[in-house]
């Protein structure tokens, strides 16, 4: 008889484990739907960032400037022929076209850059207002820089062209202002620079090329709207740039990054500098970049609190489990069932309450209302408050574990490791003299 009660008592063990494995592989489920819709609030997000880009300008970048100069040159071509006295040789007159595009030997760049929040429902981004100063000097070209030229050339320069590439045009609010070897040239659109796809332009008619001046001083000042994020390519000998925002979230990227940079809750500043050795000649494609982040990103946050569904819900199951036989209770599946979902309703909870709430004040929310409910549940079902509240406490020092988890990015898969030890010990530990064939010792 003894031993047929402890058959009895193996196999209700082995099939009470089955069943609560199969509970928690099928409450993976609704952690998967949640992790979706984590996805699908993702999307909706950049869909909405994208809507407040199209009306008004995305992402921005400046290029340049560059001058772009057209040289006629008209040269004595030989020419050679026959007559009935044998071979002739002579010249005519040709004419060939040269175009030069001249990058400054320094160039600087000042900016300040003011930011606001743009909302559309229920999502925002940064939209920011660039007053941006470029200021420097060409080496005047002169017929050295030219190719070299036909016998009794003569040259023709053309009026100098200033262009300024920029990566979205419907964000220049205003009329730039463009001045060359101090005269203030006529702003139009478009840009005759294959590296620049838009921008805008000024013909300096009025500014000759006879040799009189060894430099040409420039100034372009313009006010620039985009979303999100400014670059700027360095093009020419030496450049420097200075931009200071309100934005107190900066990330900064491209090919250079800043030499100093000072970041406070009112704002950066940031230094950048570079020559054309360093930059290729003007070849870099990114430049100098800042980005303006958000200072926590809820969906990733959430994202990544999810992931840790799975493992709360297997430690309340161990707990139930262990609980069953150290206290002699009959928890019912239905009972775990519940419990479980409790706990991924959390992440839900978490999600759609960070959308109007800042990210810790969500999850202290969510994390309190999951605790009060099971532990008012589990009055019942433990047979005891005292049971139940340790159980609640258990369970939201667990959750401030995973806060901390997520506050600490660097260190999340060590803290992670360690609070795993930590859990999968006390459980060792407190069932070490546990008879698992139907006894306690």
């Amino acid at each position: 008889m003894q031993q047929q009660g402890s058959e009895m008592m193996k196999n209700a063990l082995f099939l009470k484990c089955t069943l609560v494995f199969v509970l928690g592989v099928l409450l993976w489920v609704p952690l998967l739907m949640i992790e979706n819709t984590i996805h699908e609030r993702t999307t909706y997000r950049e869909e909405a960032v994208q809507a407040i880009a199209a009306s008004s300008a995305g992402e921005q970048k400046l290029w340049g400037p560059v001058l772009t100069i057209t040289v006629d040159e008209e040269y004595d071509e030989p020419v050679s022929g026959w007559t009935k006295a044998g071979a002739v040789a002579g010249s005519t007159r040709a004419t060939r076209r040269h175009t030069l595009q001249v990058t400054p030997s320094a160039v600087d760049l000042k900016g300040q850059m003011d930011v606001e929040r743009r909302k559309l429902g229920l999502f925002s981004t940064p939209v920011f207002e660039l007053n941006a100063t470029l200021s420097g000097h060409y080496v005047a070209p002169t017929a050295k820089d030219l190719p070299k030229l036909g016998p009794n050339a003569r040259l023709k320069w053309g009026a100098p062209v200033l262009t300024v590439g920029v990566g979205d045009t419907r964000g220049i609010a205003g009329a730039p202002v463009v001045t060359l070897a101090g005269t203030t040239l006529a702003v139009e659109g478009g840009s005759d620079v294959k590296d620049f796809t838009s921008g805008f332009h000024g013909v300096a008619n009025n500014v000759p090329l006879d040799g009189s001046a060894k430099t040409l001083p420039f100034s372009v000042t313009v006010r620039l709207v985009g979303t999100s994020a400014f670059g700027f390519v360095p093009v020419g000998d030496v450049v420097t740039a200075n931009l200071s925002s309100n934005w107190p979230h900066p990330s900064f990227g491209g090919d250079f990054l800043p030499r100093t940079r000072t970041v406070q809750d009112t704002g950066f500043t940031a230094q950048w500098g570079t020559t054309a050795l360093a930059s290729n000649g003007g070849g870099t494609t990114e430049g100098f970049q800042v980005r303006l982040i958000e200072p926590v990103d809820v969906y990733q946050q959430a994202t990544r609190s999810v992931k840790y569904g799975f493992l709360f819900i297997v430690l309340s199951f161990a707990a139930f489990f262990v609980f069953e036989q150290l206290k002699n209770l009959r928890i019912h599946p239905i009972q775990y069932l519940l419990v479980g979902l409790a706990q991924a309703v959390f992440f839900l909870l978490l999600t759609s309450l960070s959308e109007h709430m800042a990210f810790a004040v969500a999850y202290g929310v969510s994390a309190t209302a999951s605790v009060v409910l099971v532990g008012v549940y589990l009055a019942s079902v433990l047979r005891g408050a005292a049971r139940a509240v340790g159980f609640s406490t258990a369970m939201g020092t667990l959750y401030a574990a995973l806060f901390g988890i997520l506050q600490s990015e660097q260190n999340a898969l060590l803290l992670g490791s360690v609070l795993i030890f930590l859990l999968l010990a006390a459980v060792m530990l407190g069932t070490r003299k546990v008879d698992w064939y139907g006894r306690a010792v």
